[in-house]
């Protein structure tokens, strides 16, 4: 059997095999393919693992189990946008240096494809089986069909020429489990990838719940935020209407509510605060994110950063001098709320956030200035996101008197409110007009810079792959 189809499924039966009724409890099989679902209880423990693959599970260098979802959410866009450096050296990406051997590179591309593979290998097996109520079985096929989704967006929005439908560099869509006859299909095109992608959420959305039973599972709103998040990066006239509908629906009728104060999410409510619409639950014995972020301070705010969080109320929570195990440094303490002269793992930092309700606010607003609509209700919007975020003075908004005007300031308070979170202040960026972002970002030479190229060893091992223009 093809060595890399075997590496395949081991990668995905250590996440499907063995997780039980919770997502902090480490997988024991790599069964993955097979007869593996015969009841309700066989199939929550196979769809948790799904849930698993989607938080990044793992464990950290000396063997803790952990939730690594940071890692490709939090760190990686954010040095795309620009705002985190590598602290030991240059040359990253917030430089815009990569090429096919990059290994962040590499990890997103193998994250996407193991989720949407996992999300395949639930639903083979789940189809056959007439032993699970009929309601039921409809909402975790639902579920694993939002996962599928996350995964393709994913590499839709990292890897495809997504603002353009003509496109033909799209993504790989699978919608079986990898087999040894079907490693190596083609792109598909950029219209393709976003149908099928939507696809999947239009029919997942009727049978996801209101509320799950916990914030880390899908719900209904999460999925109509994701339909609106792959939309406002299509583009279009049509896409930027549906954006607002969506989003003005999420807003009057889901059960969420803004966080009166955005610090409060990060530093004491965590998942429990009733913005966050999808959370990613550590495990209880986790400092893995900690580890990375405070302790060591391997990605550290840099001076775009700084610069663009003058007189922002929340540079002071945001970015503190830290005394990390190689001295005195400025840190990203967003999730830190303890001493930073005396640091110590809080649980709190473990958490991670893919979907909080701040988001609907903004795209909408984004996309009613993108459709030629009102300002005045735009500014609205922004001003409410503003405020829970500790602004008192309004000025920069009223005076934005253009549409190109208050879309920079729309986006870049995205780009803040996002920062270190689940890749928005990447997507947000790559939505300005090209000379706006490279006036921003004056290391993106050229528009090709704003994907990331196909790691080299699909493109040898896949004849049938298509590198990204450029590299």
């Amino acid at each position: 059997m093809n060595r890399i189809y075997i590496s395949l499924c081991l990668i995905i039966g250590g996440i499907l095999g063995g997780c039980k009724d919770e997502l902090n409890v480490y997988p024991t099989t790599q069964q993955v393919d097979g007869n593996i679902i015969k009841d309700e209880k066989s199939a929550t423990t196979v769809l948790n693992g799904v849930y698993y693959r989607l938080a990044n599970g793992g464990a950290d260098v000396n063997g803790v189990p952990s939730t690594r979802w940071y890692e490709y959410f939090e760190v990686i866009p954010s040095q795309l946008s620009g705002m985190l450096s590598y602290s030991f050296g240059g040359g990253g990406l917030d430089e815009h240096v990569y090429n096919a051997k990059t290994s962040d590179a590499i990890a997103i591309w193998n994250y996407g494809n193991a989720l949407v593979n996992a999300a395949n290998g639930f639903l083979k097996n789940l189809d056959p089986v007439k032993t699970i109520p009929a309601a039921i079985k409809a909402r975790m096929t639902a579920e694993a069909r939002f996962l599928r989704a996350c995964g393709n967006a994913q590499l839709l929005l990292f890897y495809g020429q997504f603002n353009d439908t003509t496109s033909t560099y799209g993504i790989i869509l699978r919608d079986e489990f990898v087999q040894p006859t079907n490693l190596y299909p083609s792109r598909a095109t950029v219209a393709e990838s976003y149908a099928a992608i939507l696809a999947d959420l239009e029919a997942a959305i009727p049978d996801l719940p209101d509320m799950a039973t916990s914030k880390v599972y899908a719900n209904v709103w999460v999925a109509l935020l994701l339909e609106a998040r792959l939309l406002i990066n299509r583009g279009g006239n049509a896409d930027y209407a549906k954006v607002i509908s969506l989003t003005k629906n999420i807003i009057a009728n889901s059960p969420f509510t803004p966080e009166a104060s955005t610090k409060d999410i990060f530093w004491s409510k965590g998942l429990s605060s009733n913005e966050v619409m999808l959370g990613i639950q550590p495990y209880a014995t986790q400092n893995v994110k900690w580890t990375s972020e405070i302790y060591s301070n391997y990605y550290s705010p840099n001076n775009f950063m700084k610069d663009l969080f003058s007189a922002d109320p929340r540079a002071g929570w945001y970015m503190q001098q830290v005394e990390t195990r190689f001295g005195p440094s400025v840190a990203l303490t967003k999730y830190y709320p303890g001493s930073v002269t005396n640091v110590t793992a809080a649980a709190i930092n473990e958490n991670g956030y893919a979907f909080r309700l701040t988001e609907a606010y903004l795209l909408q607003a984004e996309a009613i200035v993108a459709s030629g609509g009102s300002l005045d209700e735009a500014k609205v919007l922004l001003k409410e996101v503003m405020e829970h975020a500790g602004y008192t003075d309004f000025n920069s908004v009223d005076a934005a008197v253009t549409a190109e005007q208050l879309q920079l300031l729309i986006i870049k308070e995205e780009m803040k409110n996002f920062v270190g979170e689940a890749g928005q202040d990447w997507f947000a960026v790559r939505r300005l007009p090209f000379a706006t972002l490279q006036g921003l970002l004056p290391s993106i030479k050229d528009k090709s810079l704003l994907l990331l190229p196909v790691p080299d060893a699909e493109i040898i091992a896949n004849k049938n792959m298509a590198q990204n223009p450029n590299y």
